[in-house]
């Protein structure tokens, strides 16, 4: 059996979004995985630069489904693949995922649909997303009035909640025409009524509330946890209007946090809540249905709190990332199989992983279904590493590298995809300071803050000039 753990390289989109949040609750809650998380643009430069490293994992699991495009062919004839289908937009940029040695879904809904498109059943794996509910807790005391308090939000006020970025927003899956429409069909109802909105890229949809009267607070982004989590306890509501979801992840958080939320059947909801009992259930492009119920429970105090009360329950019990990351366990195990089985190989001792104590890991290990404590338990040694990203696999002298490319492509993609500049040049300016001695800071503010023709013309003749990266086999000695 071999005494080391397994060496993984998750792949999310960004560190800083969701799926960034996911790979780190997969790391964290399983230790006989030694992970390396490292986002589609950052494997890109790094691999680029130094293709021997991608010999440094045992296995690779494409958190974010794009970034496997790319880097699937080069991957799976050598390393099992995992890849990963949250929701579908358009076939054709995610089609490749069935390529997986595994592939995991967030909810059953999505399961359905890519055994629909082709994929084997055998290895389809449901692993919903899940939520840290240690740091996603409801407002205790005289909490909530004080988060309100710094925000402007008077006691009185019906503040509702909506938290996701732009970019995502494909063919408005998220329902920003119902979102809206219900806004302010809601506002002569509830005269002191107040919109929290949290993510880049929202600055026309503010703007148009703020001026239809509907007041709006707004964050373009919260870089961690923490103050995200402190946003949800102010809220008095939070809306899911969304058509298709592969989470929602915020449905998840609010719902751990106590909050009274209001939703369609999208995603893991169909799963999760049962309508009346620890959420609000309500019909797809119905704006009328969301101003209706949130009129009826705005005066009821103690239904909301019942209601969120509910929901917490249910996340303790179903949802805590402490259980649902355990399950990718089951899906390695199965991408091992089915790369052994391309490859006519006996199945790998890779399959036969250590934990973090040198024992073997056993089905049992880890929190409980239904058991809070057991939560408690599991969390408790590694809270303080939440915020960490582990990158296991690079050396040691690249690392503080690493994390600098992670940041300047968040703020490139802030500023490419949500207008969102003053936010990533204040992103830019602390890797700057951080890493005086790099041009890379330089060079993304130069590139980013110049005329768009000119950064045309500029990666033109860049990418004619670049050589391709190596395929595995042929970068690795």
């Amino acid at each position: 059996m071999s005494n080391r753990r397994l060496r993984v390289l998750l792949v999310p989109d960004s560190t800083y979004w969701i799926t960034g949040t996911i790979a780190k609750s997969i790391a964290r809650f399983n230790p006989w995985i030694e992970a390396t998380i490292a986002s589609g643009p950052v494997i890109d430069q790094i691999f680029a630069e130094q293709p021997e490293l991608m010999r440094n994992f045992d296995l690779v699991h494409f958190v974010c489904p794009y970034a496997s495009k790319n880097w699937l062919p080069r991957f799976r004839d050598h390393v099992p693949c995992v890849t990963s289908h949250h929701h579908v937009t358009d076939w054709e940029l995610i089609k490749h995922n069935l390529e997986g040695d595994a592939i995991i879904v967030g909810a059953p809904e999505w399961a359905e649909d890519v055994q629909g498109r082709g994929a084997d059943p055998a290895k389809v794996f449901c692993v919903p997303y899940g939520v840290d509910a240690e740091q996603f807790t409801p407002a205790m005391g005289d909490v909530r009035e004080a988060i309100r308090r710094r925000l402007g939000i008077a006691a009185s006020a019906t503040l509702i909640g909506f938290f996701g970025k732009n970019s995502s927003n494909d063919d408005d899956r998220k329902g920003i025409d119902v979102f809206t429409e219900a806004l302010l069909s809601l506002k002569p109802k509830l005269p002191q009524l107040a919109v929290l909105i949290i993510g880049p890229g929202w600055n026309p949809l503010v703007n148009s509330l703020n001026a239809a009267g509907v007041r709006c607070i707004y964050f373009p982004f919260i870089p961690d946890l923490e103050g995200l989590a402190e946003m949800y306890r102010a809220l008095d509501f939070y809306w899911v209007t969304a058509r298709v979801e592969g989470g929602p992840v915020t449905l998840l958080e609010a719902m751990s946090t106590e909050v009274c939320c209001l939703t369609t059947a999208v995603g893991i909801a169909r799963e999760i809540v049962r309508d009346g009992e620890n959420a609000v259930l309500l019909p797809f492009n119905d704006a009328q249905s969301f101003v209706d119920k949130t009129c009826a429970l705005s005066g009821d105090a103690l239904e909301r709190k019942r209601l969120g009360r509910k929901a917490r329950e249910t996340i303790l019990a179903e949802m805590h990332v402490g259980l649902t990351a355990l399950r990718v366990r089951d899906v390695y195990a199965k991408a091992f199989e089915n790369f052994a089985a391309r490859r006519n190989d006996l199945l790998s001792d890779k399959l036969q992983f250590v934990d973090a104590s040198g024992s073997e890991p056993r089905a049992d290990r880890g929190p409980q279904r239904g058991s809070p404590v057991g939560v408690e338990v599991a969390t408790g040694s590694t809270k303080k590493k939440t915020g960490e990203i582990p990158l296991n696999g690079f050396p040691i002298s690249i690392h503080r590298r690493v994390r600098m490319l992670e940041s300047l492509a968040w703020s490139e993609h802030l500023i490419l995809y949500h207008r969102q500049r003053a936010v990533a040049l204040k992103m830019i300016m602390k890797e700057w300071a951080r890493n005086p001695l790099s041009p890379l800071p330089a060079r993304v503010l130069l590139r980013r803050f110049l005329p768009v023709s000119v950064v045309a013309r500029v990666v033109k003749l860049k990418n004619r000039s670049r050589k391709p990266v190596a395929s595995y086999a042929k970068s690795v000695p």
